[in-house]
């Protein structure tokens, strides 16, 4: 039990350590600054974002799909067992 409360301890501490980091709020800027003008490593290559959600969405679509036919075919098969055991004879 000590080691559970330790854990939990560790965890809550860890998560408060993470959300303060997140609250700390960037340099504001005054005015606009265009793209071209920022650093290279403030600017975003939009390339491999959009390929990685177009290449996301497919594939979590197809395993979705995937678990759907495996859970159709098992309730199939089970509708099939369940037909079998109503036309034997002498079920109990």
């Amino acid at each position: 039990m000590k080691m559970l409360k330790r854990w939990c301890a560790v965890i809550a501490v860890w998560m408060m350590s993470g959300l303060m980091l997140a609250a700390q709020q960037p340099t504001r800027q005054d005015e606009f600054v265009p793209i071209d003008q920022l650093p290279p490593q403030e600017q975003v290559a939009a390339l491999p974002l959009l390929v990685a959600a177009y290449v996301f969405v497919p594939v979590v679509l197809f395993m979705y799909l995937l678990s759907l036919a495996r859970r159709m075919a098992a309730v199939s098969r089970e509708i099939e067992r369940l037909e079998l055991d109503l036309k034997r004879p002498g079920r109990t």
